[in-house]
């Protein structure tokens, strides 16, 4: 029988497949199907296991799946911008079918405790990316930076008027701010005597396809597992790094929105967490390597691939 996985063809952030990877790996099985994550409710094939895990969502009006996906849900997130979506009785009432429910982070676990959903913190799948399986030099080193300060970008909100305009006014000292701030950091970089990379998790252009999104992320696990620190704002560049045994510097910077903080919540104990501040006062030398989120792999694993031989 098939196993499905979830991507999200329309994405422009490569982290949304770097979980999709991540639950490959796990599962080491050639006959896969990748579902849309946006779509679940659409799926018209035959009775498919489906593992469950990720962002949710950028259309809740498809929530929740079609009955024909039979769901194992771990390392889940519900976006708080949707959250009345995910706590409607006909949402509810899934959940309990389908319950236990592994949980990304602590907001996700709390809210569906509240709403008498058997639910646990199960942190996330990336953490269970291997290094050898993406490390294509025999000696990793080096630094990676991978968005820092991705967060503090400004952009032009086109949702409606009043926000484009909102936007618009705060643009110009926004602009300024990051500018200066970037510039900041990349003169203290290069002083370090570190070789220094740097990769974006934002694409250009939306991900076309499933099969593009798997390569941009195999492309990213890659520069990452041949480098000996990263200094990151994206959960799914620190996640990964971590468990491939990197020195992670997190930065928080412009993550300061509700959405950001949740999404976070029971994640950020994994690794040395600084803002634009604090982060002049690292040695990089002196960074340690964190182990404290070593008691969730085998877990993920094994609850991952019980599923797959029931």
């Amino acid at each position: 029988m098939e196993i499905g996985v979830l991507g999200f063809s329309k994405s422009r952030n490569i982290g949304d497949y770097i979980q999709t990877k991540a639950v490959i790996d796990i599962l080491n099985k050639q006959n896969i199907k990748i579902l849309e994550r946006e779509k679940l409710n659409n799926y018209n094939g035959p009775p498919i296991k489906t593992i469950i895990n990720g962002w949710f969502m950028e259309s809740p009006k498809n929530w929740p799946p079609n009955n024909s996906i039979n769901p194992l849900f771990i390392s889940f997130h519900i976006n708080p911008s949707i959250v009345k979506t995910f706590i409607n009785d006909q949402s509810i009432e899934y959940f309990k079918k389908h319950e236990p429910i592994g949980c990304r982070d602590y907001y996700t676990r709390d809210l569906l405790l509240k709403n008498g959903i058997n639910a646990y913190f199960s942190s996330c799948v990336t953490l269970g990316i291997e290094r050898e399986k993406y490390l294509k030099r025999q000696t990793p080193g080096g630094v990676i930076v991978i968005g820092a300060f991705d967060r503090l970008k400004p952009y032009l909100d086109y949702k409606s008027p009043l926000k484009f305009l909102v936007s618009l006014i705060k643009y110009p000292l926004r602009i300024l701010n990051y500018k200066i701030k970037l510039q900041k950091f990349n003169r203290h970089l290069y002083k370090q005597k570190f070789e220094i990379k740097r990769y974006s998790q934002i694409t250009k252009n939306s991900i076309n396809s499933h099969s593009e999104g798997i390569v941009l992320a195999e492309e990213m696990l890659n520069k990452i597992a041949e480098s000996d620190i990263i200094i990151t704002s994206r959960i799914h560049a620190a996640l990964p790094a971590l468990a491939m045994g990197l020195k992670v510097i997190f930065i928080d910077e412009g993550l300061d929105h509700t959405n950001h903080k949740m999404r976070l919540s029971g994640l950020k104990n994994y690794f040395k967490t600084v803002d634009f501040k604090d982060f002049f006062m690292i040695n990089l030398e002196d960074v340690k390597n964190m182990e404290n989120h070593n008691n969730y792999i085998q877990n993920i694993k094994q609850t991952i691939n019980k599923f797959k031989t029931q």
